[in-house]
Order: structure tokens, then sequence, then C-alpha cells
């Protein structure tokens, strides 16, 4: 009964933290040409580090898909460049600190995240601008370097800031409250695999597009 009970709180905390990281996709402020900056991924990362990696990992695959039903106007691209752009950034920070809780290891993880979120968004953003947008691909990569590299590091730099500055209040505040409970910590078992799997499907997809687009197939 009581395993029960903890894996209804944790469906509704996912709720929760899934409604919270979609409301934050409003406040939008504009940084760099046609790209604007939104504090979701703030939120993804805290559900994470209290709840887990699949925690993490499910709200990066469905706060995407509501938006793609919603509000966005860029389709399935948008929804796949969400997905990989959340995945990227929020696991490195979640893994490493669930591994083992201290500081300096949140920031090892922000400082990875920040990494594979660039890498990851140069990279797919030259391989799927130009099928699903028409643009040349010699015109995406005159974006790259004043466009896309400075506006993720950027967004990973003002993300890591806030994750730094609201975690301990935050989880303090809702443990002092009662809200959370020790026994809601990293509920699921066996995380690492999921994740594992995840990644690698992420490298092999990049691998496979990197391929075709050499050999001009896309």
């Amino acid at each position: 009964m009581q395993k029960n009970q903890n894996y209804i709180r944790y469906l509704t905390f996912l709720a929760a933290f899934g409604a919270l990281a979609y409301l934050s996709t409003f406040f939008k402020i504009h940084l760099i040409s046609f790209l604007n900056y939104e504090p979701k991924d703030v939120i993804l990362i805290l559900g994470g580090m209290v709840f887990g990696p699949v925690f993490a990992l499910v709200l990066c695959v469905l706060v995407p898909f509501v938006e793609m039903i919603t509000i966005s106007s860029t389709g399935i691209i948008g929804f796949v460049m969400n997905v990989i752009a959340a995945i990227c950034f929020v696991l490195p920070p979640v893994l490493v600190f669930h591994k083992k809780k201290e500081i300096k290891h949140l920031i090892l993880g922000l400082i990875l995240g920040i990494i594979m979120l660039t890498v990851s968004m140069i990279l797919w953003n030259y391989l799927l601008t130009p099928i699903f947008f028409g643009y040349s691909r010699s015109t995406v990569i005159k974006m790259l370097i004043p466009i896309i590299l400075p506006f993720n590091l950027i967004k990973g730099g003002l993300n890591s800031l806030f994750i730094l500055i609201l975690y301990r209040p935050i989880i303090q505040g809702l443990m002092k409250s009662k809200i959370l409970q020790t026994s809601d910590f990293n509920l699921i078992k066996n995380e690492k695999k999921w994740t594992n799997l995840v990644m690698i499907l992420i490298v092999t997809a990049s691998i496979i597009l990197l391929v075709l687009s050499y050999f001009k197939v896309v």
C-alpha cells in the first residue's frame, strides 16, 4: 500500500512539475536573432534532482510534446529540437548530482550540460534545418557560430545560475512544509539503463544523419 501511495505521489509531482515547466514557456526573453530564452529547463532539472533521472527524462519529452500540440509554430521539428536540447542539458547535472549530492558535482554537471547543449544544437541545426525549413546548408552554417553558439551558451549559463540560486531554498522549503517527504526521493530503480539508452539513441541518430548529410542523401 505504501509503495502504491509513493507512486501516486510521484505521478502527482510529475504532473505538477510538467505544468510548471509548460507555464514557464510563456515567459520568453528575446536574446539573439529569432531565438528566445525561457526558464523551462530550470524546472526540469529541479525535478530531476529530487525525483531522479527518469523523472527528468519523462518531462524532457512530455513538456515539448504539449508545447507542440498547443502553442508551437514549428511542428515536429520544434518538438524534436526541444527534446534533444532538453535531454542534453538536463540529464548531465541530474545524473552527476544523482550519483553524489554535492554542490561541486552539481556545478560539474551543469558545465557538462552547457557543453552538450551547445554542441548538440549546433549539430542538429546543421542536420535538420535544411531538411524541414528549406534553407541551404551553407546558409545554416553561417548561422551556427554567430547565432546558435552564443544563444545556447547564454541559455545554459542563465539556467545554471538559476539552478544554483534556487535549488537549496526550494527543496528546503518543500521539506519544511512537508510537501516533500524523504520517500519521494529517487523512487524509480535502475534509472541509469534508461538514461544510457536514450543517450545512445541520440548519438546513433546523430551519426546516421551526419553520414547521410556527408553523402548528400539529406
